[in-house]
């Protein structure tokens, strides 16, 4: 027996209810003033198969619509309800933290790529001389690329921001208020058509696992 972890909120944020994974009732495990969620599974860990994902997504945003909460990254197993305490307890500070950095808040994504012939480097160049040459452009480009996405950052709590790929120039995951979503979507809207050679999307809404 294993127990599947879907997050840590506030134990005092009242009863828990619904299914997770296998339609296995979701339950809390406190110490003090924390909460883990839970599901017993018979299984070490549940496979990463996607309708099994997108099961687990769905229960964490059910939780989250009635609670704060920390979610956990899929398959995240702890052995029984002691080693959830254990953890709880050794966690408390970081995760009551954590837990008031996320409570409301939501994780948005955001991918640029460049248009064909717009920054990338081609790895058929003529020489290595000039193939590191068009890559050292297209991460020039790309921190230019970042500097005009800047402007987002005024609407969220916090930004995890990666410099990507010659094709992914931008990697950004976004902490944004739930009510500020929209905003956020049109203005990347915005940016997007003041942007030559660049294709920006979105993802997201999702729980924000990149700040847990």
């Amino acid at each position: 027996m294993t127990l599947l972890l879907y997050g840590a909120g506030e134990a005092d944020a009242g009863p828990i209810v619904g299914t997770g994974l296998g339609d296995q009732p979701l339950r809390g495990i406190a110490d003090g003033s924390l909460m883990a969620i839970v599901t017993d599974h018979e299984d070490p860990a549940p496979l990463a198969a996607p309708g099994a994902l997108d099961d687990y997504e769905r229960t964490v945003r059910s939780l989250m619509d009635v609670r704060g909460i920390l979610p956990a990254q899929f398959g995240r197993v702890v052995d029984d309800d002691e080693a959830v305490r254990a953890m709880l307890r050794r966690r408390r500070r970081d995760l009551l933290s954590r837990l008031d950095g996320v409570r409301g808040a939501v994780e948005l994504g955001l991918h640029a790529r460049w248009l064909a012939g717009d920054g990338a480097a081609d790895p058929r160049s003529e020489s290595d001389v000039a193939y590191l040459r068009d890559r050292l452009e297209t991460r020039q480009s790309a921190r230019r690329l970042a500097s005009q996405l800047d402007p987002l950052t005024g609407l969220a709590r916090s930004i995890r921001r990666t410099l990507g790929t010659a094709d992914l120039p931008a990697l950004d995951v976004y902490l944004v208020d739930r009510g500020r979503v929209g905003e956020f979507v049109a203005l990347v809207q915005e940016l997007g058509g003041c942007l030559d050679g660049v294709e920006l999307v979105c993802t997201g809404p999702c729980p924000p696992y990149s700040f847990a």
